[in-house]
């Protein structure tokens, strides 16, 4: 939705490139991807516009898309046990080097991720799957380990050609990293370590997009990149929520706010006297005020998290579980369990303080800010958050004993995705040391995940899925913030000359390609 904001705007350009007199865009992103190849993940989540998936997105952008065949003929066909899923083909699609799309193309792409001499970087995304395979030329079968409704989400991968897939081969060494050959409405034109240009694919079934050129450049730091959208020669950008609203009094530009199931929470270490109590777990969850964060770091552009299931997810979603702003709930709760208020007003027990180090990421300023305002609210309950800027590498030795802010939300096409893995005592062995990061285990949990994800009764799961939701409140495991709304910024003479397609309820992984471009191979020029 469009937003009209007030602020202080950045003067009023002129713009280099007139999108009413042009066939192409440019748009500033913060970062480009470091490859382009499918099987490491890129064009993943069903919404390519190079490598296209089996399934893609549709739906309104607020409420949970549904995931709609694409390369597929129809919707797959699932066993009793939800085990084997057959999936029929369309016919007559053709890759963008003209080379036939079929069931041989589908089976590459899935057994190369599979493969663990490929070392792709989403393999954990198919960690059920066990075999995949061609029934004929336009009908796949995937068969899996165990029971999993969601596994849908796992066909919105990029399919590439079987031709360009080498047996055993390390992705990063394939040169689909630079060149991808897809079945989608864009091609790669060039691509530099700034640069990255899409070129409208001539062959592409539906006819040759109007959209014809897409330029992503990539200026990594917000700031400059706020500048240089208001300076000219770019179409739209991706900004943090208070860089973003500064445009929103200036008449040349259009806010865009993309609401999103990615949050923003922190870790609660195992390890550390403080945090693997449970009545502190409980009691930081009430002595955080959300709203408080949402408005002075977010600048309003988003929703409070209580679990990990936003109200998007429609009757899977649990409206009574959330946690009361409470302080005075909260310090009833910490004394009970004896962490006791010195002169000072900081609490300890049996002489050990209560306090954690809180870790950022020291590349993003939002998780920073975040846990600099999470700090700050904590010493009002007598707690000491130590803030910390670590990268990812340096925090996963320390995560048993300090907490890290984290986001999550990568594929979160079912309710499945966004809490099995957080969740399942099985994780973090079964994943990375970031799934269930505080070895969270409770047999009900378990028992209600599974039943969520193996069911096949939308009612059934949905009941699951509220109850898994009941459970955490009652014993949280982290301490959730926020689901963030990503904001962007476009030219107003951009939608002026383009009918443009909206946005969807994005995952964690966002930016240019996402946002009002999402799908911008459909966009048609106004009249």
């Amino acid at each position: 939705m469009l937003l009209a904001l007030t602020a202080c705007a950045p003067a009023s350009p002129t713009p280099a490139n007139d999108a009413a007199a042009s066939d192409s865009l440019a748009l500033l992103t913060a970062a480009l991807p470091e490859t382009l190849n499918p099987l490491a993940g890129f064009d993943s989540n069903g919404t390519g516009k190079v490598n296209e998936s089996l399934f893609t997105l549709r739906g309104p952008s607020d409420k949970l898309p549904r995931i709609v065949p694409l390369l597929a003929a129809a919707e797959p066909e699932l066993s009793a046990d939800a085990r084997t899923w057959k999936v029929r083909l369309r016919e007559n699609i053709r890759f963008s080097d003209g080379s036939a799309f079929d069931a041989d193309d589908v089976v590459a792409s899935y057994r190369a991720i599979l493969d663990p001499a490929s070392a792709s970087p989403i393999s954990g995304t198919l960690s059920n799957l066990e075999s995949v395979k061609a029934l004929d030329r336009h009908t796949v079968e995937f068969g899996l380990r165990e029971s999993q409704v969601s596994f849908k989400t796992a066909l919105l991968i990029g399919i590439a050609p079987s031709e360009s897939i080498a047996e055993h081969q390390l992705v990063e060494e394939s040169t689909l990293n630079r060149t991808p050959i897809g079945t989608g409405p864009y091609v790669v034109d060039s691509f530099t370590a700034s640069r990255l240009v899409l070129a409208a694919n001539p062959g592409f079934r539906d006819g040759e997009p109007a959209v014809k050129k897409v330029t992503y450049e990539a200026a990594p730091d917000d700031n400059a990149r706020a500048q240089r959208m208001a300076g000219g020669g770019f179409d739209g950008t991706v900004l943090p929520p208070r860089l973003a609203a500064t445009f929103g009094a200036n008449p040349d530009f259009e806010l865009a706010r993309a609401t999103s199931a990615d949050w923003r929470g922190l870790s609660l270490p195992a390890d550390n006297p403080l945090t693997n109590d449970p009545a502190v777990r409980l009691a930081l969850n009430l002595g955080v005020d959300r709203k408080a964060l949402i408005d002075g770091v977010l600048a309003g552009a988003g929703r409070p998290a209580y679990t990990f299931v936003p109200a998007e997810y429609g009757e899977a979603y649990e409206p009574g579980a959330t946690f009361a702003y409470d302080p005075a709930r909260a310090a009833d709760l910490l004394t009970q369990a004896r962490w006791l208020a010195g002169p000072d007003s900081m609490r300890s027990k049996d002489g050990k303080p209560a306090a954690f180090t809180l870790m950022y990421n020291p590349g993003d300023l939002l998780r920073r800010d975040l846990s600099l305002a999470f700090s700050a609210q904590m010493q009002q309950l007598g707690i000491d958050v130590g803030v910390e800027a670590a990268t990812f590498d340096q925090a996963e030795p320390r995560i048993g004993t300090d907490a890290l802010m984290l986001g999550g939300g990568d594929t979160p096409y079912d309710v499945d995705t966004q809490l099995y893995k957080m969740l399942h005592s099985s994780y973090p062995a079964a994943g990375a040391y970031y799934d269930n990061p505080g070895s969270f285990a409770d047999p009900a949990m378990d028992q209600a995940l599974e039943a969520g994800r193996t069911s096949s009764d939308p009612a059934k799961r949905a009941a699951a899925y509220r109850a898994v939701q009941r459970l955490y409140v009652a014993d949280p495991s982290m301490v959730l913030l926020a689901f963030i709304d990503h904001t962007y910024v476009q030219r107003t003479s951009t939608s002026r000359a383009w009918q443009g397609t909206g946005t969807l309820l994005e995952p964690h992984d966002h930016g240019t390609a996402w946002g009002p471009w999402v799908k911008i191979g459909q966009w048609v020029p106004r009249p």
